[in-house]
């Protein structure tokens, strides 16, 4: 069975509980590669986060565990905002109907 973030908890509080466990492992002596956790954690990501996902993983060079939840935190305050749009300034559509006498 494969493990999946669901939509319903942060992405971020997510990825926390998966880096807690790596630290649990570690404390054993079994030590994860940071990129395999990295990458494993970016695998996870509920289906909402699939691009975003898509675009860490074709990330030029290496991505840290820290850079990993800098970006989750600024994906996470972009989607915020974009929630959080005044009504005044959201799209909306117009219907122009011609009266034809």
């Amino acid at each position: 069975m494969r493990y999946q973030m669901i939509e319903d908890k942060s992405v971020a509080e997510q990825t926390h509980e998966i880096i807690n466990l790596e630290h649990a492992l570690a404390h054993v002596e079994i030590k994860l590669p940071e990129k395999f956790l990295v990458m494993s954690i970016v695998d996870k990501f509920p289906e909402s986060w699939e691009n975003f996902g898509m675009t860490l993983k074709h990330h030029k060079g290496r991505l840290s565990l820290d850079d990993l939840m800098i970006a989750i935190n600024i994906e996470k305050e972009h989607r915020n905002q974009t929630h959080k749009t005044p009504v005044e300034c959201q799209p909306r559509a117009s219907l122009i109907v011609e009266n034809k006498k």
